[in-house]
Formats: C-alpha cells, structure tokens, sequence
C-alpha cells in the first residue's frame, strides 16, 4: 500500500486555527512547519511569509522513542519538533516544528505537554480527511442496537415517567427477545417490569422481588454487569424461566457514581459483547429519565436539574423558541448589613413567590443559589420574555417587604438568553443569562437585559474549542447515525417517499446529541466536507444496501451540502464517483444547498448543481428568505424545489407579512416550474393554511418526526411490481 503524504490531506482553514492556539500557547512562537515523512516543508504559517525561514529543512532525522526533539537554530532561534502519527496504524505522518525567539526557551517536556492537545486534533484531522474515502460500516446487531436507542430517546415525553419507564421495557424485552425486562430503584420505590403482570401475579411476584433484592444488593457490591450461568438460572428463578434461560443485571448508576438501582433481562438468551453495551446505554436512559421524575418531584428545580430539563426540551423541540431568565436581587448585601439576614431571607422569598406566580404551566423556576434564580420559558420569544421580565420587576417595585416595621424596596437584575437563534445548548444558555444580568446590575440595576449575538459569539467560540476533540474522535470511532424526516406532499394521489437526511452524533456513552450542540464547532474548524462526505457515503450505502427497490418505490432523499463543501476542489468529484459506485439512481437524491451558501459561491453552486443535474439528481435551495438572495437569483439556478425558511412559517398566521412573503415565493416557483416546500410546520392551523396558499410540500413536526434512516427504509416494504401475467398485484420477496 503506498504510504499516505499528509500534505494531500491537510486543510489550510482549520489548520491555521490551531497554529493560532500554538502561537499563543507557547511563549516566543513566531512559526509553525509541517514536513512529510521525506522531509518536505508542506505547510507553514500562520503567515506564508514564514516559508523562507523554514525552506532550510534542519529536522529530519532518524527518529527516536520519543514524542520529539529540540534543534538549536541560529543565534536564540529553537525549533521544537514533534512526530505526528496515525492513531490506527501508528504509521507516521510527518512532523510539525514550532519556530520559537527566545532568550530562556522552555524545556521541551513543557512544550509537549502544554501542545499535546492542540497536536492530537491535528493529527485527528489529518486521519480523518485522510480515511473518509473508506466509511467503516457499522454492523447489523449495532444498526439495531442504535433504533432501539432512538426509538426510546423519541418516547412521547409529556406521557409521564412511569409511562415511558414501562415503554422502555417493553422496547427492550422485544429487542433482546427475553421474558421479563425489569427495572427495580430502591431510593425511588420503583419496581416496574414488562410485562406488568410479572410484579402483580401472585404466581411470580414473591419470587422476582426476591431476586431483584437480592440483585440489587450484588450490584451495589460488585458495580458490573451480571450474567448468570444456566446452573444460577435455574437456581434463582425455578417456576419463573426455563430450564435453558438466563439472567443480565446491569446496574444503574447516577451522575455522582453511585449504584441506585438494578436492570434485568430475565428468560433470554446469552449476549454478545455489543450487547451488554447497549444494555448499559439503556441503563443510561433510564437513569436520566428517573432522575428526571426525582426532580419533577421537589419544589423546586437545582441548577442541575434545571439544565438536564433545559436540555430534554431542547431535544424535543429544537427549532422552537425558548428563553431563559437570570434574575439576581440588586444589593441583597446592603439589606443583609442594615437588616439582617432574615430580612435578606424575606427578600429572597419574595422574589421566589413573585416568579411562582407568574410563571406559567410550562416554566421552570430554579433556585440556583443565595440570591440568583433561573426561569426557564418555554416556547417563548424575545416579546414574551422581555414582557415576563418586565412584569417581575414592576411587581417587585409595588410590593415592598416589610421586615420589622420597616420597609424594604426590592429591585433585580435580570439577564435574558434566547435560544436557539442566540444559544442552542443548556450550559451556554445559563452563562449568557448570567452574564446578561450582569451587565443589567452595571447599567445601574432593576432592568432587564437580552444577550445578544455579538455577545454570544464570545461564548459560542469557547463552546466550539470543547467540541472539536469530541466532534473529531466521532468521526474516528465513526460515532454518526442518519436521521430521515418525511417531506409530505399536498396532493392526495401522491404517496412516494421523499425525506431530508438529517446527522445526529453520539457521545462516548451512545447518547444522541443533535446538530445544534456540534455544528457550530464543525463549521468553525473546516470540518463540514468530512461531515458532508461522511452523510453522503453512509446515505448511498444504507440506498444500495436496501431490501427494496428505491426506484420502484420512487423514493427521493434530500442531502444537504454546506458553503464549505462548494469551496472544496474535490468534493464535485467525490460525490459523482460515489453515487456510481454505489449503484443508486441519481434520481433518488436530491441535493439542498442553502441560500447564504449559494450567494457565497454562486459560480461554484451553479457548476455543482450543473453537473449532478446532467447525471439526474435534483436540487432545492433551503432556507430561502433568511439570507440574501433575490428573486433576481433564481433564474440562473436549476432548481426543482425552494424550501421557505421555517421563520416565515411559524408565525404565518399570526404576521400578515410573513403571509405575504410566503404567498410571493408561491406564486414565483410556479412560473419557474419548481416547486416548493414549508419547513417547521408544526401544527394542524398552520397546515391548513398552508394547503389554502398551495403549498405543494410541507415538512415539520406536525407531519413526521425524525427517525433512523434505517427505519424509513424498512418500513417502505418491499417493492410493489405488477404481475402482467395474472392482473395482480403482488410484492416481491
């Protein structure tokens, strides 16, 4: 095989990002060069005027056991040189020398430890490019393994704890085809199992709950996971399985590494490796749900708390407005000093009650310490945040507390965060909040402030450097799942599949995170076209891969392509190479590229859309409205579908303009023969408004959820043919 040249894979944007981080991380850098494994200089920066000083190559050398060296330059010059290598193979990749100017340089061993950080996300990076022409398929058990999951991260949420805990039994008591799927959680007197009648029947109930003690008192023991042997089996549940049954315990742990429960599989089958994993994702599961239900149960919410809830809501509704309120009491220490710290106390209680009555069925109040709160708003916008804040402090302003005869003025500070426009995660939320009303309590207080983009940027940034090493072992440890979401036409006859392919993430413990936690640092660091080559790969293998016949069935799946990927000089050619070799018709893929993309790269936009539409792929343009294309554009671009920007929708019977703007690129696409499409609709009034504006596609919530690629594909069934022979319908097999 022949040897891989990093400099065919270095990407000079995200490349330069982390020599930035080098430069400022280590004292009297001036100069960062890469050289391949003969020693040729193949980049250099942060600025290309720094290759004269490099073009003399003083590094190469046989290498040694360690990470690296030191060479003395001329006069106080010094470069550092470390060795960069392929984590899989341990094959190097080259070596990456940092030209420091120095009178007392730092030891080598500090340089090292203080770079290593900065140096594995290179060599991440360079593995990546380098691998994504060969997606690694995941297997059949874990393709399944990973619909479990999904199927009980989408469990209706508002169906109560004790609801979903029992769904997510019967989930799993059908996946792994055992007898009895149990959960059993002492500190919450919790004891469910599927089927319900396994704890009810008096036949099996005394017994079970014998096990399941004594279970749970080995798991708090051991703290592993459980097997028994058919000798055990037999032993332990005589008149509950059979003779050839076993039992999984797995225990559940909480977020302070404590055993607080049990999770059985009782009555199957030994399992492999894979799936004890999955049985401790599902263990996982069930500790953030009834942690969940724990809080639900107190007064009210801990910092905690609020942010695992913040969190849940941002899953399920991503795309829908939400706020949260910062409230700190202004000058509490001056109260405290003069009064007390009942009469503190008084205050603080007051403003507890304030917010209590205010809040509505769906807020959250938090205590988050002394003298801080935090109010979470659901399906709330910047208006009704702002309104809510105000009617806090105009309450506090009229009722004053009164503290032993004396009276007590109370005023707050309140800082506002908006998501998703603003933050799109729970932690940042707090901390912008926080630091919102901050700058309310240095305005002079009692006053509410909203924290803005060019405030959140600061804050996005520092969000993305924690996301790009977990967003980069992803794509090593290929730890991406495709999501489908249904694109519903309007006509009635018309009842052929169409969906967007949508990318979700897991972490290291298999929990699905969603495009807003990761895209930000993705699109920061360069890394859209691997993300975009690594959708496009795995979409067209799990097409060809597929029981049925797409064409037949002529089923359409939307991709999307970034602003990144048009500016990358191979990704045209990637995409028409792999869509031969996987065998799809071009006909079923339909390509999305948003309108600030296309604005950004018009020429290199109607280059790509020119030459898949010769192959016969399709294309939308997303998101239109919200960018800066005119109506001027869209003559010079062949596009079969305009997606209108789910900003328009939500609010379409509530804005006349919004109609108006709608109703506009309705009327346009139909003299361009194109058709077009409404995101985010996500209920039944916006619907049937739609359908009267005609619409021709709608997609949103109201229509269909997302859910596993896989799952889509499976459900269309097997091809419908016509037997010309009998005149029947029938379905291959």
């Amino acid at each position: 095989m022949a040897q891989k040249k990093i400099g065919d894979y270095l990407e000079s944007g995200s490349l330069g990002l982390f020599v930035e981080q080098i430069v400022e991380t280590l004292e009297g850098a001036f100069a960062v060069a890469i050289h391949d494994v003969d020693g040729q200089l193949v980049w250099v920066g942060p600025n290309e005027s720094d290759s004269s000083r490099c073009t003399v190559n003083p590094f190469v050398r046989e290498r040694d056991s360690g990470p690296g060296f030191c060479e003395q330059l001329e006069g106080q010059n010094l470069a550092y040189v470390f060795y960069l290598d392929f984590e899989k193979s341990g094959d190097l990749m080259g070596t990456l020398s940092v030209l420091v100017e120095s009178a007392q340089p730092a030891s080598f061993e500090f340089a090292y430890r203080e770079l290593k950080p900065i140096l594995t996300c290179i060599e991440r990076q360079v593995e990546i490019n380098a691998e994504l022409s060969s997606v690694r398929r995941m297997s059949s058990a874990g393709r399944d393994g990973l619909e479990l999951l999904v199927k009980m991260d989408e469990l209706d949420g508002s169906a109560g704890p004790e609801s979903i805990l029992q769904s997510v039994l019967e989930l799993a008591a059908a996946h792994f085809d055992c007898r009895y799927a149990i959960v059993s959680l002492p500190h919450l007197s919790i004891q469910q199992a599927h089927p319900v009648a396994a704890l009810t029947s008096a036949k099996t109930a005394d017994q079970l709950i014998a096990l399941l003690d004594s279970l749970n008192s080995a798991a708090s023991e051991h703290r592993k996971v459980l097997v028994s042997d058919e000798t055990t089996s037999v032993r332990n549940v005589k008149g509950i399985a059979d003779q050839t049954s076993r039992v999984l315990c797995s225990p559940i742990v909480n977020s302070h590494d404590e055993v607080t429960g049990i999770f059985v599989l009782l009555g199957g089958d030994a399992l492999p490796k894979e799936g004890i994993r999955l049985v401790r994702a599902i263990c996982a599961k069930i500790n953030s749900l009834t942690s969940t239900a724990d809080q639900f149960s107190s007064e009210q919410f801990s910092r905690h708390g609020l942010l695992h809830h913040m969190k849940n809501v941002l899953a399920r509704q991503p795309n829908m407005p939400h706020a949260l309120l910062y409230l700190d009491i202004d000058k509490l220490h001056v109260v405290n000093d003069s009064f007390g710290y009942m009469a503190g106390d008084q205050v603080i209680r007051k403003l507890v009650s304030i917010v209590g009555d205010i809040a509505g069925e769906y807020d959250v109040v938090s205590h988050l310490s002394g003298d801080r709160l935090g109010f979470f708003l659901r399906d709330c916008n910047e208006r009704q945040a702002l309104a809510k804040a105000t009617l806090i402090l105009d309450t506090l302003q009229r009722d004053t507390v009164k503290h032993d005869g004396v009276i007590i003025d109370v005023s707050a500070s309140i800082g506002i965060a908006l998501m998703p426009d603003v933050v799109t995660d729970a932690a940042a939320a707090l901390n912008t909040a926080e630091i919102a009303a901050r700058s309310a309590k240095d305005r002079g207080g009692h006053r509410a402030v909203v924290y803005r983009d060019i405030d959140a940027s600061v804050v996005q940034r520092r969000s993305d450097l924690n996301q790009v090493n977990q967003l980069q072992s992803a794509f090593i440890e290929n730890r991406f799942v495709l999501y489908a979401q249904t694109i519903q036409p309007m006509q009635e006859d018309d009842d052929n599949c169409r969906c967007e392919i949508l990318v979700r993430m897991l972490d290291e413990k298999e929990q699905l995170i969603l495009p807003g936690q990761f895209m930000s640092a993705a699109e920061r660091y360069q890394l859209m076209p691997a993300l975009d080559r690594w959708v496009i790969n795995k979409t067209l293998d799990e097409l060809s891969n597929a029981d049925n016949l797409l064409e037949i069935n002529l089923a359409h799946f939307s991709i999307n392509v970034s602003a990144q990927s048009l500016a990358d000089d191979d990704f045209l050619e990637h995409v028409v190479k792999r869509i031969s070799e996987s065998g799809v018709s071009p006909e079923a893929l339909c390509f999305e590229i948003t309108e600030t993309a296309l604005v950004r790269n018009l020429e290199l936009a109607q280059r790509f859309i020119s030459r898949l539409r010769k192959l016969g792929c399709r294309f939308a343009l997303d998101d239109f409205g919200t960018g800066h294309c005119s109506f001027a554009y869209l003559k010079d671009m062949s596009v079969q579908y305009i997606k209108i920007d789910g900003v328009f929708i939500r609010d379409i019977l509530d804005n006349p303009l919004s109609e108006a703007i709608v109703s506009s690129v309705i009327n346009i696409a139909k003299v361009m023969h194109a058709s077009t499409v409404a995101e985010h609709v996500e209920n039944s009034p916006i619907l049937e408004r739609l359908q009267e504006l005609d619409i021709d596609y709608v997609q949103g919530f109201a229509i269909a959820r997302p859910q596993p690629l896989a799952e889509v594909l499976k459900k269309m069934g097997p091809a419908i043919l016509f037997d010309t022979t009998t005149n029947l319908v029938r379905t291959t097999s």
